[in-house]
């Protein structure tokens, strides 16, 4: 049986120097008999994957830039351009689609592309 509803994130701190927590709450709304197809993940480019693990982690946008070797500016064109291509309408939302869409793996810590599910940190090409 597979079940399906809906998925719901917010961050519980908008202090800027420290990790959020985040409230999650998952909301059943019904089960289906016939496991449904995983639509594909959107593709996205080496850098725009270390930018949603970050997100994914909690890091701010600064420090997203720090850890990527990006500007802050460089930084949010990566998250408009995911966000459009996901048409998620935030960060939250960005990283829920990613998680459900198999593009995060699952229970890594600190958060990581499914496809390489190793560490986030600076790329020696930066």
């Amino acid at each position: 049986m597979r079940r399906h509803g809906e998925l719901t994130a917010g961050p519980l701190s908008d202090d800027p120097d420290t990790t959020p927590s985040l409230l999650v709450l998952v909301r059943v709304l019904g089960e289906a008999a016939q496991a449904a197809e995983r639509p594909a993940a959107p593709p996205a480019s080496p850098t725009e994957a270390r930018v949603r693990a970050l997100l994914a982690g909690g890091a701010t946008t600064p420090r997203a830039a720090r850890e990527t070797g990006l500007t802050v500016d460089g930084v949010n064109y990566h998250l408009r351009s995911l966000s459009a291509r996901w048409s998620a309408t935030g960060r939250t939302e960005l990283v829920a689609r990613a998680y459900a869409l198999g593009a995060l793996t699952p229970g890594a810590w600190p958060p990581a592309a499914a496809s390489t599910a190793k560490s986030v940190g600076p790329s020696p090409e930066v």
